[in-house]
């Protein structure tokens, strides 16, 4: 039962991030990281 919990829990996430995701970022190469791995936007904390 568990193992089924945990899958629909991972599959349900994996629905919902499919538009793509807001990232937080400190820096421009976690940026460029954020970017192609195809966030839908990045927030800088500090100073880019």
């Amino acid at each position: 039962m568990r193992d089924e919990a945990t899958f629909r829990v991972k599959a349900g996430l994996a629905e919902m991030l499919k538009g793509g995701v807001i990232m937080d970022v400190v820096d421009a190469e976690q940026a460029r990281i954020a970017e192609a791995a195809g966030a839908a936007a990045v927030m800088a904390l500090e100073r880019v």
